[in-house]
């Protein structure tokens, strides 16, 4: 299932002896270490609960009060992006010195 054109480069800290057996799973099989993560992060967000409202998948991990905003209790994809865009934003006004 192709999510759209983006691409996101991140860093993982994965425990040595969990990323040993990824990395004997990914050669065993002919693949790539970003494939397998990125299969096995498909099949996780696949059997999130979904919200009963919006129909996207709740989020499974507690989130924390960011600066200046309230304490999310759910967080989709929608809203993450329009976060992600905004930080993005306010990164490059403060690199041009606005």
């Amino acid at each position: 299932m192709d999510m759209g054109i983006w691409q996101v480069k991140t860093t993982l800290e994965i425990p040595d002896g969990l990323f040993k057996e990824l990395k004997a799973k990914a050669a065993v099989q002919g693949l790539k270490i970003k494939d397998v993560v990125a299969s096995a992060l498909r099949s996780y967000l696949t059997q999130l609960p979904m919200h009963p409202k919006r129909g996207l998948p709740k989020c499974p991990f507690p989130l924390v009060r960011g600066p200046g905003g309230p304490l999310l209790k759910e967080m989709n994809n929608e809203t993450s992006a329009k976060l992600e865009e905004e930080e993005d934003l306010e990164r490059c006004r403060r690199s041009l010195g606005r």
